[in-house]
């Protein structure tokens, strides 16, 4: 069966996004070339994508064409009459058990659940998260969109892999325990 997989960039403080949404922190990223710290290797392993409404606004703000073409995306928003105006892009509006069981019968891969912060948690909060791959920035913002926002889930994951890049980047793996 298909896993949703969290993968995701955030600061040494735990911010995934400015208050206002903003990734200009990532810019600054020194990328040596032909390393993409396992994006690629991970993007072959899914087909669906799960995004909230203000992490694909500013997806869609990068300036560049979009770059899930081919995968189905699936965009959490509570504004019911929200365009998708991408690809295999369709709303959605809740996190439900029923939907998770979905999601999982009609994916031949894994899903990536991308963010933000809210999406994470709708998701933690349904004991949703089969593994989490953090990328870990070595760089802090001090304000902004937290990586797990406040809650009570209390959950366990066990550290699978963690890799290391000259640039001080550490890829972390987490399967739920």
């Amino acid at each position: 069966m298909p896993k949703i997989k969290l993968y995701i960039a955030t600061t040494l403080d735990g911010y995934i996004a400015r208050q206002n949404g903003s990734l200009d922190w990532l810019d600054e990223l020194e990328v040596p070339e032909g390393v993409d710290f396992g994006y690629s290797a991970f993007y072959e392993t899914i087909d669906c994508i799960l995004m909230g409404r203000s992490t694909y606004e500013e997806v869609l703000g990068f300036d560049v064409d979009w770059p899930y073409d081919g995968c189905k995306t699936i965009i959490y928003s509570s504004h019911t009459d929200f365009k998708t105006p991408t690809p295999d892009t369709s709303l959605a509006t809740d996190v439900t058990p029923e939907e998770i069981e979905r999601l999982k019968s009609v994916s031949e891969k894994n899903i990536w659940l991308v963010g933000g912060g809210k999406l994470i948690r709708e998701f933690l909060e349904h004991d949703a998260v089969d593994e989490m791959i953090i990328t870990i920035i070595p760089r802090m913002i001090g304000n902004g969109i937290r990586l797990f926002p406040e809650s009570e889930i209390d959950q366990k994951f066990k550290l699978t892999d963690s890799k290391t890049f000259p640039t001080g980047v550490v890829n972390l793996h987490y399967e739920r325990v």
